[in-house]
């Protein structure tokens, strides 16, 4: 039985975030130890991976390939498997195959809530700094 198990991280900043992990207890040489299922990212509510079938695998493989794949697409497959999503922009996903469970996986991947735009970013002004090379 699985259960969802809170991780504390704090970076170099000494801010904290918080992750959470699908894990299960597994009992190997007389001892319980915790066996990592998933990664559920930062709200287990709205994972962002989720196991997927043969069946669903080569759907994704087919639109991929014909290049008319889209997010509505990927967030109704995943809802009609029974898994909950969030319907934000989605900017990419990532299909792995586990070769010693003969499992597939697929990964969501949404823009990161950056407090930086890209208004923010220095300017390069083309007058200003370059020179042009001449020949001595």
């Amino acid at each position: 039985m699985s259960y969802i198990r809170k991780i504390i991280r704090r970076n170099k900043s000494g801010k904290i975030k918080v992750y959470y992990a699908e894990v299960e207890s597994v009992r190997v040489g007389g001892k319980v130890i915790q066996r990592h299922i998933r990664s559920l990212g930062t709200n287990p509510s709205f994972p962002t991976n989720f196991p997927i079938g043969d069946v669903q695998f080569s759907y994704l493989a087919v639109r991929l390939m014909q290049g008319d794949l889209t997010p509505n697409e990927v967030f109704d497959m995943l809802e009609g498997m029974g898994h909950p999503v969030t319907r934000d922009s989605l900017e990419r996903i990532g299909i792995n195959y586990d070769f010693g469970k003969k499992t597939f996986c697929i990964y969501l991947f949404y823009p990161r809530n950056s407090k930086k735009s890209t208004t923010d970013a220095p300017s390069v002004k083309k007058d200003s700094t370059s020179k042009k090379q001449t020949k001595e």
